[in-house]
């Protein structure tokens, strides 16, 4: 997995570092997604650990590269970007194309990501269908109570002879 080594990056090495580990979060995305159709349960555990180290990746370098623009009198934010590549046009554009590709990634990714969601509630409300019918679907009342033991109610039994 990447990892950034040094906190004295130029803004360019910081876009092109941030991309690459963007790309390995949306191929994550991807891979979590086919975990998730699958039901497997092992692959989703890897992928939701890499995605946590690789949010944490991103966001060093974000925040490396915003600092960067501060230092040199630009707004730490998206916008600073843009007003960085527009005052200096010839030496940023390397760093113009990364932005434009960070940006890119980063959009494709928060679509997997949302759809990733919306799998994962689709699964817990089969989940939770499930187990009201467990908990509900019998006219004796629930089928395990709070300690996990067996709570089916005798309830009316007109028509039976008590032995």
């Amino acid at each position: 997995m990447f990892q950034p080594t040094v906190q004295n990056l130029s803004i360019e090495q910081c876009l092109s570092d941030e991309v690459t580990a963007m790309s390995e979060l949306a191929s994550l995305l991807k891979k979590e997604q086919a975990a998730l159709a699958s039901n497997d349960i092992e692959a989703l555990g890897i992928t939701t650990a890499g995605k946590t180290e690789l949010l944490r990746t991103i966001a060093g370098l974000e925040k490396i590269r915003s600092s960067k623009l501060v230092a040199l009198g630009f707004n730490g934010k998206p916008e600073g970007m843009q007003s960085y590549f527009s005052q200096h046009p010839t030496e940023t554009a390397q760093s113009s194309v990364l932005w434009e590709k960070l940006l890119s990634i980063s959009e494709q990714a928060k679509e997997d990501n949302r759809t990733n969601g919306l799998l994962i509630n689709r699964r817990l409300s089969h989940n939770q269908a499930a187990l009201t019918v467990l908990g509900h679907g019998s006219s004796t009342g629930s089928l395990y109570g709070p300690t996990g033991q067996t709570t089916i109610s005798a309830g009316s039994m007109k028509g039976m002879i008590p032995r």
